[in-house]
């Protein structure tokens, strides 16, 4: 944290930025022309923030950072579909160095900003010129005072595809189409790639990951892990989860007399479980198995091997985060499973978030319990969250659970939310919702979807959730990124400086592997700071 930063912003001076703009999308942002200058806490974009507080977060400020509207020096604009993100403090001045993936162009851009946040200048360090071109979903940054190693390191997960984690110097010349992928970390649908603070496991490389996947051996939650220092990324071994127990199908009688307690049975040895074999708010000891050779492995190959290891299913594992605070805190890992839409007969409708318990010796076995579900009415009809629809990105700060809808492919019939949860699912509140402005809308008109699940039109879905607090040195300030699906235009092709149309044999090698095609993307993105939300 930096003094003399922190005394400026708490006076509250303001420093007054300006950026070219794309007259179609002009809007007043930059906050009062009346401030003095020099504050982090107004609208840095031309377009007002895309997000819309409900009543009971009042006292949470929104404000615009950079979108794809706003052209910053040499004609950068940020690309469509913003996922995940990390910050750092700019070693060479008073600024900071922003990451983001923007994951339906294939790429990863670095924005470079000043001491109050004020976008100044930005560069592709990823495109989709590269020869493993992949979404580039969640992301997270592994910074050396926390997880420890020499270097920091941004880790932006490859989900469709192409399968490696990429491992992206922040601070060196970008050369967008090198190659990144991290082999040991092996060949899954990552969605992320988290690795836990050094002190976690002392000595130890702990990465628990998540595998995007509803094929085959369905979604894993991931484990790296070595033995040689905190920062061995290349020489550990991969594992996955696998259930020690289950649910019996059997209740033990409250003190009411109701059967209403679910009753714990040991796992099957060569018996693989999933989602349905759990029940919301029950804990069950877990294990991660080794995949030998894993780092060898094509993806297909990977699927087979979690298959015959009878790792644990979930439909679609998301977005990774660990609990902030104490050594201990740190080895409690949350994570969100999307989950699949109604009527698709699978066993996890509208998604579902775990708590994992890694044990404190050993990160190899553990505690895991469902503690939110939106199946309230299918699969097991033990929800205990009737709005949920398709959680996606995850963050846990010490004290609570923020989680963050993608109603991408099935919707209740209202607009993406971010949920805050206590850290047990007991009691969860809507934070926001997404702002839909049909002005924005290529053809003037977006949708919601409907209350039944079926799909109309995306609204739209949120990437990374990062509190930048402790960098700014203001409490209760993150930084969050927004992906407007229906904000299209065709001046947003080619943002990355490549056009993946001219690689027409990749494109459809891509389509085989996973039966849809990748497309060179025309939507927009957006960044919001929020003040004062509770961590």
């Amino acid at each position: 944290m930096r003094t003399l930063k922190t005394l400026l912003l708490l006076g509250g001076l303001v420093v007054a930025t300006s950026c070219n703009q794309i007259d179609d999308f002009i809007g007043d942002g930059g906050g009062d022309d009346e401030e003095p200058a020099g504050t982090i806490f107004e609208n840095k974009s031309n377009l007002e923030p895309l997000v819309s507080i409900m009543p009971q977060f009042n006292f949470v400020e929104v404000y615009s950072l950079i979108s794809t509207s706003d052209v910053l020096p040499g004609n950068f604009q940020i690309a469509g579909a913003a996922d995940g993100a990390g910050l750092l403090e700019d070693p060479n001045g008073d600024g900071y160095i922003f990451m983001l993936n923007c994951e339906d162009d294939y790429s990863v851009v670095r924005v470079h900003l000043d001491e109050y946040l004020t976008p100044v200048s930005g560069e592709y360090v990823l495109n989709s010129g590269v020869a493993d071109f992949a979404r580039q979903c969640s992301g997270t940054m592994w910074e050396r005072d926390i997880h420890g190693g020499p270097s920091d390191l941004y880790l932006s997960a490859s989900e469709n595809f192409n399968y490696d984690v990429k491992g992206i110097d922040p601070y060196a010349p970008a050369t967008p189409t090198a190659d990144f992928g991290m082999d040991a970390l092996g060949e899954f649908h990552w969605e992320n790639a988290v690795p836990l603070p050094r002190d976690a496991y002392n000595g130890r490389t702990v990465i628990i990951g998540g595998d995007d996947d509803n094929s085959l051996s369905e979604g894993q939650v991931t484990l790296y892990y070595s033995e040689n220092g905190d920062a061995d990324l290349n020489g550990g071994k991969i594992y996955v989860l696998r259930a020690k127990e289950v649910h019996s199908g059997e209740f033990a009688p409250d003190e009411d007399d109701n059967l209403t307690i679910p009753i714990n049975m040991d796992a099957e040895p060569g018996v693989t479980y999933n989602e349905g074999d759990l029940y919301l708010g029950a804990t069950y000891d877990v294990e991660f198995v080794e995949i030998e050779n894993g780092a060898d492995m094509t993806r297909e190959e990977m699927e087979n091997a979690c298959i015959a290891v009878n790792a644990f299913q979930f439909m679609r594992v998301e977005d990774v985060d660990y609990q902030k605070g104490s050594d201990a805190n740190n080895r409690n890992v949350y994570f969100a499973v999307t989950g699949r839409g109604p009527g698709r007969g699978t066993y996890n409708d509208w998604g579902t978030i775990y708590k994992l318990e890694l044990d404190e010796d050993s990160p190899m076995t553990g505690k895991m319990t469902q503690i939110i579900s939106g199946n309230t009415d299918t699969n097991n009809m033990d929800g205990n969250l009737a709005s949920l629809q398709s959680p996606d990105n995850i963050c846990v700060t010490e004290n609570f659970v923020y989680i963050q809808e993608d109603p991408n492919s099935f919707s209740r019939g209202h607009t993406a939310y971010i949920y805050q949860s206590d850290l047990d699912g007991s009691t969860t509140k809507v934070v926001m919702e997404f702002v839909v402005r049909q002005d924005l809308a290529k053809d003037g008109s977006a949708g919601i979807g409907t209350d039944n699940g079926e799909f109309e039109r995306d609204s739209g879905e949120y990437g990374a959730l990062i509190d930048i607090s402790d960098k700014v040195g203001v409490p209760d300030t993150f930084l969050l990124a927004l992906q407007p699906h229906y904000w299209e235009s065709d001046d947003f092709l080619n943002l990355d400086g490549h056009d993946l149309r001219t690689r027409p044999d990749d494109i459809e090698a891509a389509r085989v592997r996973e039966n849809f095609s990748p497309r060179e993307d025309d939507q927009g993105s957006q960044v919001v700071i929020l003040r004062g939300l509770p961590r």
